[in-house]
């Protein structure tokens, strides 16, 4: 077959891939995406600044975290990657994790986790450990060391945050996904530059809708970078408007981990580093930086943030609305996605539009300025709770625990357990206004979706209501005297 007649017959099928995705989408779908994770201080990242790649899968689940399934009716996917070494049992090429296990650390897909700390993470890593990677970490395996890699598979948006670009696929298109996953020889190979975490992404993403993500030559000078696989794949996905092409953000968790990095290419790393662009400025080799500044400005600029906004949507719900939705059948299962959470179990007058953050931010700062609520106490965190104990319950939600005076004082740090019955009243009303004033004054990558932020303020709310029936007449006062 002639070159021209083989690339002919490359884009009809091309063609006919996503012309079935349009046409059987609507009957059964779920989500593939590119995920990137912004970089931190630890391993390669702190002089890179690459960041991390993933996959994003809504309709495939982990059996185990080297084995896939489709997902049944109501369960939320997962996200695959690989690391240099995960340090587990075997050199595996891939691990595959549950979507909330990974970005919250918790097994519960409706549980929001609200604060972290390195004490947070370490009690969160070590409960997945005991729990879903027992199948790769055994009994001796998985070490608490800071370099290994299965950690990262674990509340990843405690230390950084993260962005998921999405479309639509078939069950059909699943399948082959599990079919591959579940016959690979799943054996590490992996090589920083030519067999990273992009070109993971790249294989799997590929396989599914060919040519959708390739490398960034010029601004990643000849390797295949996290951002270029995210930024080719919008660039592809905006074009097939078909597919239901979609952003979404989660923020890294307010508390003592500093902020992550912002995920960058090889030239805009070397653009924005003083560590890498002075010492060239300073040897007089002005062209090089002159050619990265050029290369990146013309075709390299990509802001994760500004491709969210632009393509974001708050809930999933309105356009399902809008096409018709058969009833589920054996053949026909659709999984939750994560554009579609479940609807809260109640509402509250008090909840301002979420769509309107200055409402939300006026209402907060006249709730702050209430006479009874301590001066000292307004939006900050409780300064015990950067090295305080972290334990892990039997339903996997963390708890914050401070020695005060010989006794214990427990709170809840998840949106299931800040207001539970064990959960220390006047810690978790302090708690939820600090997080609230640092999600409302939160820049760019910061923010919170507003739908959370309701949420936020919702639990704020019950939180100061919890705390009146036993106060007396001093009200929050009588708190700060005593403290």
């Amino acid at each position: 077959m002639h070159g021209w007649e083989w690339r002919g017959l490359r884009s009809c099928l091309t063609t006919f891939v996503i012309l079935a995705t349009a046409f059987f989408g609507s009957k059964a779908r779920a989500d593939i995406g590119v995920v990137i994770a912004d970089p931190t201080t630890i391993g390669y990242s702190s002089y890179t600044q690459a960041g991390h790649s993933l996959v994003y899968l809504s309709g495939v689940c982990p059996i185990s975290p080297i084995q896939a399934r489709l997902c049944e009716p109501g369960e939320q996917g997962s996200i695959v990657t690989t690391y240099p070494h995960f340090r587990e049992a075997q050199p595996y090429a891939w691990n595959i994790a549950p979507l909330s296990i990974y970005l919250q650390g918790l097994p519960d897909p409706e549980t929001r986790l609200l604060y972290a700390s390195p004490n947070v993470k370490d009690a969160l890593q070590k409960e997945a450990r005991h729990h879903f990677l027992q199948p790769v970490c055994g009994a001796g395996d998985c070490p608490d060391v800071q370099h290994s890699y299965w950690r990262d598979l674990v509340a990843a948006t405690a230390d950084r945050d993260v962005f998921v670009y999405a479309v639509r696929t078939t069950r059909a298109q699943d399948q082959v996904i599990v079919d591959w996953l579940n016959t690979d020889p799943n054996v590490n190979h992996y090589h920083g530059m030519t067999n990273n975490c992009a070109v993971f992404t790249r294989t799997l993403v590929n396989m599914i809708f060919p040519h959708s993500v390739h490398r960034d030559f010029l601004n990643d000078l000849g390797m295949m970078g996290p951002k270029a696989a995210a930024r080719s794949f919008t660039h592809w996905a905006v074009k097939h408007t078909e597919l239901g092409f979609y952003s979404l953000h989660f923020a890294q968790q307010p508390g003592e981990i500093p902020r992550s990095g912002l995920a960058r290419s090889g030239t805009e790393t070397a653009i924005h580093t003083k560590k890498y662009l002075i010492p060239a400025a300073l040897i007089g080799d002005h062209e090089v930086a002159g050619s990265f500044f050029v290369a990146y400005f013309l075709t390299g600029r990509f802001g994760l943030y500004k491709e969210y906004l632009h393509h974001s949507r708050p809930s999933f719900a309105t356009s399902e609305q809008a096409t018709d939705t058969p009833q589920a059948s054996p053949d026909m299962v659709q999984p939750v996605s994560l554009m579609n959470p479940p609807a809260p179990a109640m509402t509250l007058a008090k909840v301002p539009d979420a769509t309107s953050e200055q409402a939300l931010l006026t209402r907060y700062q006249a709730f702050a300025a209430a006479e009874e609520i301590p001066q000292g106490k307004k939006g900050k965190m409780p300064i015990e709770f950067a090295k305080a104990q972290v334990t892990v319950d039997s339903d996997g939600n963390p708890w914050i625990e401070i020695e005060a005076n010989n006794l214990t004082r427990r709170v809840g740090i998840t949106s299931a357990n800040v207001l539970a019955p064990g959960s220390d009243p006047e810690l978790a009303f302090e708690f939820m206004l600090g997080r609230v004033e640092c999600m409302i004054h939160a820049k760019n990558h910061g923010r919170e979706d507003p739908s959370a932020l309701q949420d936020d303020w919702l639990l704020l709310q019950q939180a100061y209501d919890r705390l009146q029936p036993a106060q007396p007449a001093g009200g929050l006062s009588v708190i700060a005297a005593r403290r």
